[in-house]
């Protein structure tokens, strides 16, 4: 489990959702564009909820490690989303400083995919 410090907030989330947010916020900073974003999220009750988040180039969001939770969201298919967003955004790349690779988790069964 991961935080999404996002202003005020903290929203809890899956490790590969939260990183996934983070790759797309980066992206879409290199490349001067702006979305909204639906993130599926862990409510206070402990209920799978969603918060919307308008990401990009002025996004000031951290990323941290949340104790662990045997409910931890996990959604291939809104990754494989923000990867695919991702691409359309633009040409340019964020620095890769730390040389990780993007959008773990997006891979559907059976298929290998490399970003």
């Amino acid at each position: 489990m991961k935080y999404i410090h996002y202003d005020a907030s903290l929203i809890l989330t899956g490790d590969l959702i939260a990183d996934a947010v983070a790759d797309y916020a980066a992206v879409l900073g290199a490349n001067s564009r702006t979305d909204t974003i639906t993130v599926p999220s862990v409510g206070d009750d402990g209920s799978v909820t969603r918060s919307i988040l308008l990401v990009g180039p002025a996004s000031e969001l951290c990323v941290t490690v949340a104790p662990d939770d045997e409910l931890e969201p996990e959604d291939p298919a809104f990754i494989r989303r923000l990867r695919d967003a991702a691409r359309r955004a633009g040409p340019e790349r964020p620095v890769d400083a730390d040389g990780g690779v993007r959008f773990r988790g997006a891979e559907e069964p059976g298929v290998r995919t490399v970003d």
